[in-house]
């Protein structure tokens, strides 16, 4: 299962006025992937640990009163396989092939969807919940279609995923897209540890990329982004001498030309 896949079941299982906010889905796709750091979320999203560690804690009640179990940051999958297993429905990547409600304990089942009164029949009773099944697969499949594509805007925040990757921004994704067409090694967002002026610390270049035996960095330039020659010459005393930046507009209108530009500086460098 996906995290989009999940979260569409999250959507679908939680009432109206407690869908998950941006942070909050932020928070459910990281820990999902298994990055359970409060710190390094808080980094993502531009937010401080402490709020990120109170919006995780309002999650995570949300989610075990819907799914009726004790659910935490680190047995998000578990708990979503055992409430599949609970209401008998086979999940494939693409599509839910099959509901059967035979027999099936239904004590717990949340009726979302349902309008019953009391003089509902039984028939009545299983088509509601069928119903709700339903739901629960359209939402589905259109995560994993969105996701099938190849990019899918995760959160207001900025957060971008393409091929199980995450970006800042859609410029970064136009250019993973070219270098992946190059069949190119590359590392996007990728951290790197350094000791820097001010002591040690974490930088993370926009793309870190492997050529003919060499490497190189590519930056996307924005408006407001100032160029770190500090951190340029800390990357060069570590053997990496090529840092090419590009404007955001060129990275979005012309992806290619601006890879092919970096991986001629590599091959004569």
């Amino acid at each position: 299962m996906t995290v989009d896949e999940a979260l569409a079941i999250v959507e679908t299982v939680l009432d109206d006025d407690e869908q998950l906010n941006d942070v909050q889905e932020l928070i459910f796709r990281q820990c999902w992937e298994g990055r359970c750091s409060y710190e390094e979320i808080s980094q993502l999203s531009q937010y401080n640990d402490e709020y990120i560690k109170a919006l995780a804690a309002k999650l995570w009640k949300q989610l075990s009163e819907a799914f009726d179990e004790k659910v935490k940051k680190n047995n998000l999958r578990s708990v979503f396989k055992r409430y599949l297993r609970r209401h008998q429905v086979t999940l494939h990547r693409t599509q839910v092939i099959g509901v059967n409600l035979s027999g099936a304990n239904l004590s717990g089942a949340r009726l979302s969807f349902a309008n019953l009164s009391e003089s509902d029949s039984s028939a009545d009773l299983q088509g509601a919940i069928l119903s709700d099944y339903h739901t629960v697969s359209d939402r589905i499949i259109k995560a994993e279609n969105a996701h099938n594509q190849g990019f899918l805007s995760s959160t207001k925040e900025g957060i971008y995923h393409w091929n199980d990757l995450r970006f800042r921004c859609k410029e970064e994704v136009k250019i993973a897209e070219a270098l992946d067409r190059t069949s190119v090694l590359f590392f996007p967002n990728s951290k790197a540890r350094l000791t820097t002026p001010a002591g040690r610390q974490n930088q993370e270049p926009d793309f870190l990329i492997f050529h003919q035996g060499k490497w190189g960095i590519l930056e996307i330039s924005h408006p407001d982004t100032e160029k770190d020659e500090t951190r340029d010459r800390i990357f060069a005393s570590h053997g990496i001498f090529t840092i090419h930046y590009c404007e955001a507009h060129r990275c979005s209108q012309e992806p290619d030309r601006v890879v092919e530009e970096l991986l001629d500086i590599l091959s004569q460098g």
